[in-house]
């Protein structure tokens, strides 16, 4: 293997990350893929590439291809020792297992995850993610904990993108425990930190989080502006259950100004993207969400 091929792939594999980042995914794929097909020149590169892979399909909903990708990651990294890539391959796989509902298995996941990994900024991502299973289960001092950790964890390291994730974690947790003015002001530094950051799904993220807590605090048009904007970043970047997410707080505006009408459009479009991509959980909520819905 020669120094000028190695080089190679890692600047492509950066240039597919930074596509990825910028909402340009099938560019992104792109590179990704070349990466894969190389990997006898650089078996860290492929790795991180399979993992990288994963993560997109996860994002479009697209399970099983999401968890071989992860697979073939992890067992490239742990075949060539690479610690690190192999713990990013299982903090995917975890993700996968999470937003499907299965939190046993995310979380066995992201504690082995934790056990493999040697840098201080993925020990910090297994950190966010058992932190994230904490706040499903409503164990929000524990999870609280867990997300603390791992903000700080990411700012040892000088990580921005990380640090800004951990503010939207902590923004979304101080929602969840009726805190919508602190929550408010978390969102907004999460906000600035995630644009500044680069990631746009990210940015997109913190404004949808920000408009639920401005929503709570009664703000009805600034929210329903964040939400607005989070919603069309991800439908460019067809990631289907934060789309779902969007409507449903949509959803939740107009039942606040009194229009059951465009409240039951919101969740119809959020029924069928929600169906299309199989996201169980939030199908039941919707439909619970329509049986609540006045009749005409």
């Amino acid at each position: 293997m020669s120094s000028n091929s190695a080089s190679a792939l890692e600047i492509l594999l950066a240039d597919g990350v930074r596509y990825e980042r910028s909402g340009v995914i099938s560019r992104a794929r792109e590179c990704f893929d070349e990466v894969t097909e190389r990997a006898g020149e650089d078996h860290a590169a492929a790795a991180e590439a399979w993992w990288r892979i994963a993560n997109l399909h996860r994002l479009h909903s697209s399970w099983d291809h999401a968890l071989a990708a992860a697979h073939t990651s992890e067992q490239l990294a742990s075949e060539h020792e690479f610690p690190d890539i192999q713990a990013d391959a299982l903090n995917i796989q975890g993700a996968v297992w999470m937003i499907r509902g299965d939190f046993d298995q995310a979380r066995e996941l992201f504690t082995r995850a934790l056990e493999v990994a040697r840098s201080t900024p993925i020990r910090a991502k297994a950190l966010q993610n058992l932190g994230g299973i904490a706040a499903e289960g409503r164990a929000f001092d524990e999870a609280e904990r867990l997300f603390s950790a791992s903000r700080v964890a990411y700012r040892e390291a000088g990580d921005m993108r990380g640090e800004a994730c951990s503010l939207l974690n902590i923004g979304r947790l101080q929602i969840d425990r009726g805190y919508p003015l602190v929550a408010s002001q978390t969102l907004e530094a999460a906000v600035v930190a995630s644009r500044q950051s680069g990631d746009l799904e990210m940015y997109a993220a913190a404004l949808l989080n920000l408009g639920v807590a401005l929503s709570d605090l009664g703000h009805i048009g600034d929210a329903e502006e964040r939400i607005t904007t989070a919603y069309g970043q991800f439908t460019i970047a067809d990631i289907p259950h934060q789309r779902v997410r969007c409507l449903m707080q949509l959803a939740t505006l107009a039942s606040r100004r009194d229009q059951p009408d465009a409240a039951k459009v919101c969740l119809l479009h959020a029924r069928d993207v929600a169906t299309v991509a199989g996201l169980a959980r939030e199908l039941k909520v919707i439909d619970d969400q329509l049986a609540a819905q006045p009749r005409a």
